[in-house]
């Protein structure tokens, strides 16, 4: 009984070795792989809330001073937010990629205002 559970303890523990090691080899090839930015101030996305780039378009269809709210159909590549705030803060969204269906993006600068968002992008 005792060998049986350190056999499944063992296995368990390799397959989530092998899950890491997968997650830190997909994490370092997409930080070096070299990104497309484009920055948008607040008062630019109430003058034109349209994001067009190569490979994405997003709409900002909300701000409300301390969260922006909005969605971007990803054509190729991945994209990523990453919402600057005036107290010096940053929020950084998660990688998202390529379907058919748009998806919903947001920033939050909790006790502040947001200033600008970068759309980072790469193919």
């Amino acid at each position: 009984m005792r060998g049986c559970i350190a056999r499944k303890i063992a296995t368990f523990g390799m397959a989530v070795t092998a899950a890491l090691g997968m997650l830190g080899t997909a994490t370092s090839s997409t930080a070096a792989t070299p990104a497309d930015d484009q920055t948008i101030t607040a008062d630019q996305a109430m003058a034109s809330p349209h994001i067009d780039a190569t490979g994405y378009h997003c709409v900002i269809t909300a701000n409300y001073g301390w969260r922006w709210e909005g969605y971007c159909n990803v054509y190729s590549g991945q994209l990523r937010t990453i919402t600057y705030c005036a107290n010096g803060t940053s929020s950084v969204g998660l990688w998202i990629g390529a379907r058919p269906e748009a998806w919903d993006v947001w920033g939050n600068c909790p006790g502040s205002t947001w200033t600008r968002i970068v759309f980072q992008w790469h193919s």
